[in-house]
């Protein structure tokens, strides 16, 4: 109950001592959790919940470009000394997560190696996850995209079923809502997932992952090399 699965790598003092200084909070969908270049407030450990890291640039609707799950932490990049957030960051999931304002967060990471080292281990995670997401973005096609994204939401969800629309979707994998449309209904059609009013229950994952790109199995294995899950 209430665990994420970076706290629960520490040895248990620093985990006492880590939540000692952070609340758990709850998010809500759609819930803007900071924008890019905005300053560090609080640094977020996901427990139920999930977050869309994203990326805008110029006049075109910010993307996705990661999402962080009870697997992971939202802020990590705070440790390399920058005083803004590189991303924006919105709920994609609502659910829980540990909330820790960012001074204590570095006092931490200065008294405590283990943690620091844990999160520099994160860092070299999402930096190849990053490369990885802009490649898939380039080279694979939205079907695949769409299956890759519905399993990774599905992982940090820890459920069948979550809330998402359409137009979200679109957003997120930077694509038109028709191109989402078209292809969550063959989805639909052929038995893979089912949606209603803005739910979505992933009815067959094994033909899920057989319709994903190569990338859902990739970034499995990019955390799995460094994390034990």
């Amino acid at each position: 109950m209430n665990k994420n699965h970076l706290i629960d790598l520490l040895p248990k003092k620093t985990q006492e001592s880590l939540q000692a200084k952070a609340q758990l909070i709850e998010l809500t969908l759609s819930q803007v959790i900071c924008t890019a270049d905005s300053p560090f407030d609080y640094i977020y450990f996901p427990v139920d919940g999930f977050i869309s890291v994203t990326q805008s640039l110029d006049e075109h609707p910010a993307i996705e470009v990661g999402m962080v799950g009870r697997e992971g932490v939202l802020g990590a990049e705070s440790v390399l000394g920058i005083a803004n957030n590189p991303f924006g960051a919105l709920v994609q999931g609502a659910g829980s997560a540990w909330q820790i304002g960012i001074g204590d967060f570095l006092a931490e990471i200065k008294n405590r190696p283990e943690l620091s080292k844990l999160i520099n281990s994160y860092l070299a995670v999402r930096i190849k996850q990053l490369g990885l997401s802009a490649a898939c973005e380039h080279f694979h096609q939205i079907d695949q995209r769409l299956a890759k994204w519905l399993l990774m939401s599905q992982d940090r969800a820890q459920s069948p079923t979550f809330s998402m629309t359409h137009e979200f979707i679109s957003l997120m994998l930077g694509v038109r809502r028709v191109g989402i449309t078209t292809t969550a209904a063959d989805f639909r059609r052929r038995g893979l997932i089912e949606y209603h009013r803005g739910e979505i229950k992933v009815i067959n994952r094994t033909a899920l992952q057989a319709e994903a790109c190569s990338c859902y199995e990739k970034n499995r294995k990019i955390y799995a090399e460094i994390f034990s899950e």
